[in-house]
């Protein structure tokens, strides 16, 4: 019973394990490629604009359900 125990506890650390190491990439990644898209001039829209665009997406499932 303890092997079972412990090879859980082991899968279930490395589970969220990788799962940080995806958000902290993704974390990376987006806040590099928003620099960037700013220093070329791309207008990067801002986080107000953000959650604007999603309260639609929102309000347009309500319809549609």
């Amino acid at each position: 019973m303890r092997r079972l125990a412990r090879a859980v506890a082991t899968f279930l650390s490395r589970l969220c394990l990788a799962v940080l190491r995806i958000i902290i990439t993704g974390l990376i990644f987006t806040v590099c490629m928003l620099v960037t898209l700013h220093y070329l001039g791309v207008p990067v829209p801002g986080p107000s604009e953000l959650l604007h665009k999603f309260d639609g997406v929102d309000r347009l499932v309500r319809i549609l359900s």
